[in-house]
């Protein structure tokens, strides 16, 4: 069967029965992200679909809470790393040519899988269901790609990593991004695809806020002069927050959740909101702290107080050196299977920036090229119309196998 592999082009189709047959009870496991048990099943069922595709595995633990994450390596890197602990001189080489970066988890909760489970239509070229893109087909994808690079390229070292807490910041994942990330010559992220497959080169940064105002409580109809409204000092707050976008320089700012007050005959004595903004551009942050300082100093409303936290701060994915290199070889391959690409095998190579956040923002502290958007394309992610595009999934596989190992020839040079 190896034999038979190695004399097969690089682009093939896909295995497409197999990879519904396992796409199928990978969909129909729930994966919430903060149900830990289960993304641990999710782990388990993917130790095992890895370790079948020839890698090996290791299970890891992070966070407080002791969630998942898998990595996986081929038996090249395996086989390097073993040589780089014996002697000195291999020290300094990075153990892994490319990392597969994916995420298990989903913003779905529990029972969604259960109304709403894999649904293949043959006619449409689609396959329904909670997280089909989003990304557990782009999951599966990776190790799909692995396993035929083992074979076909067992030169190329590789490493996967899963994690399952990526909608919600990767916090706890992030140390585990970080240090595979340096470990490595570039990345591909494998989440979905734009419309018309484009990869993604940037992504916004965010940073997301906590706002308390404290005031003072007092009875509405009795003694309203005796109260500091905090809901008015935090209306105040929010106009002049939201006064602080900037489109043309890429920053938004949404105060996306409020609450505050406890009857309506009483002077509410605490608010809160959360505010995240989406940026670009490190001044922009900056910007924004000021204003923050200087409302927190001078609040309009008298005798009430602003407490502000960040609770998390996601950097940006920039087009960096490095990837504008990575680009580059990419749209040279591109323009060398310009056949295929006319043909309708292959998409066009091409390239975008998205608001969104994916693991690629952790990679970005790295110094490496990465890469996102590697997954097969559909739609309509985090809603019950999610579909996962099988016609995109035959192009990505076929893309990547010939891809890879070019890039693979280019940085060896």
């Amino acid at each position: 069967m190896q034999e038979a592999m190695m004399n097969t082009d690089p682009r093939r189709s896909i295995p497409m029965d197999r990879f519904l047959s396992d796409l199928e009870p990978f969909i129909n496991l729930d994966t919430p992200t903060a149900d830990l048990a289960a993304c641990r099943n999710a782990a388990v069922f993917l130790a095992a679909r890895l370790e079948n595709a020839g890698l090996s595995v290791t299970r890891h633990t992070c966070g407080a809470d002791g969630r998942p994450l898998l990595t996986a390596v081929s038996p090249s890197a395996r086989q390097d790393n073993a040589i780089s602990e014996l002697h000195a001189d291999h020290h300094d080489r990075k153990p892994y040519d490319f990392l597969l970066v994916g995420h298990f988890d989903t913003v779905f909760p529990a029972g969604t899988a259960a109304r709403r489970p894999f649904r293949l239509d043959a006619a449409e070229g689609r396959v329904y269901g909670p997280g089909t893109v989003d990304m557990k087909a782009g999951v599966l994808l990776m190790i799909y790609v692995a396993e035929y690079l083992t074979v076909v390229h067992p030169e190329i070292r590789l490493c996967l990593l899963l994690d399952c807490d990526e909608e919600t910041g990767s916090a706890d994942s992030a140390p585990f991004l970080i240090e595979y990330g340096e470990k490595s010559h570039c990345a591909f992220v494998f989440e979905g695809a734009r419309k018309a497959g484009q990869f993604v080169s940037q992504r916004k940064g965010c940073r997301k806020y906590e706002i308390e105002i404290t005031g003072v409580a007092s009875h509405a109809g009795t003694a309203p002069r005796q109260g500091a409204s905090a809901i008015v000092e935090m209306a105040c707050w929010i106009t002049a927050l939201d006064k602080l976008k900037h489109y043309d320089r890429g920053t938004s700012v949404n105060i996306g959740l409020v609450q505050g007050g406890t009857a309506l005959n009483v002077v509410p004595d605490r608010c809160t909101a959360k505010m995240e903004v989406r940026y670009t551009d490190e001044k922009e942050i900056l910007r924004i702290q000021r204003a923050i300082a200087r409302l927190s100093r001078k609040p309009s409303v008298e005798n009430t107080q602003a407490h502000v936290t960040c609770l998390s701060d996601m950097p940006p994915l920039r087009l960096s050196p490095e990837t504008r290199e990575l680009m580059d070889r990419m749209a040279a391959y591109g323009r060398a299977h310009q056949n295929e690409i006319e043909a309708g095998l292959l998409d066009p190579i091409d390239f975008v920036s998205a608001g969104g956040l994916s693991d690629a923002n952790r990679l970005a502290a790295c110094g490496i090229p990465v890469m996102d958007g590697g997954g097969p394309g559909g739609g309509f992610p985090h809603s019950e119309k999610e579909f996962l595009s099988l016609d995109s999934l035959q192009k990505r596989y076929q893309l990547l196998t010939g891809l890879l190992p070019y890039l693979y020839r280019q940085m060896n040079a």
